[in-house]
């Protein structure tokens, strides 16, 4: 005989011939599942009360791409979806970066004011650049400025276009190399993945 058989045929002789034993693990496997039920209902219960208290947030209506006015409508979310630091109106704000239809706004994502001034970062300067040809790179994105095989601007964001020139916002220190280059023919836009 196996040995599976033989401890198979012992565990039954001691269930016939001693009951309470099966009775206690009947017992023990019942309060047991009856703690995992009351853990798991404590669980829900505690998920339930975090949906409950809502808050007022503006969500886009459309995707928003950086320079935009926001077009959003304000609506009562559950506290545990809302994003750290909400906006709490839309009036003066612009777009800083891109957001798609159905997204909360918060103030990561805006800027105060309107037109490429409100897109460029503390600390840096607003540089036309007169690209030719054009590296179609649309305002917000982020780039890099080169001329002569050299990069000049190694964090340049694209701010605004005005027919064919595009203003790019590039750190103080580097804002005089960016139109010397372009004065020369020589700069260009690389565009960053």
């Amino acid at each position: 005989m196996s040995p599976f058989v033989t401890i198979v045929v012992s565990a039954r002789r001691l269930l016939v011939r001693r009951p309470w034993v099966h009775w206690l693990i009947v017992v023990t496997l019942a309060t047991g599942a009856a703690a995992s039920m009351l853990e798991r209902a404590d669980r829900v219960d505690a998920a339930r009360e975090a949906w409950g208290a809502t808050a007022r947030v503006w969500v886009a209506t459309k995707p928003l791409t950086p320079g935009d006015p926001i077009d959003a409508e304000a609506r009562e979310v559950p506290m545990a979806v809302v994003p750290p630091d909400p906006i709490e109106e839309i009036d003066g704000l612009t777009m800083r970066q891109h957001v798609g239809a159905g997204e909360m706004i918060a103030h990561v994502d805006v800027v105060a004011g309107s037109g490429p001034q409100a897109l460029i970062p503390r600390g840096w300067l607003a540089v036309p650049l007169v690209e030719s040809p054009s590296s179609g790179a649309a305002v917000g994105a982020r780039v890099q400025v080169a001329s002569d095989g050299i990069v000049i601007s190694a964090d340049a964001l694209v701010v605004g276009h005005h027919d064919d020139v595009t203003v790019i916002a590039v750190p103080a220190i580097e804002a005089a190399l960016v139109p010397a280059a372009a004065q020369a023919g020589t700069a260009t836009v690389l565009l960053v993945p």
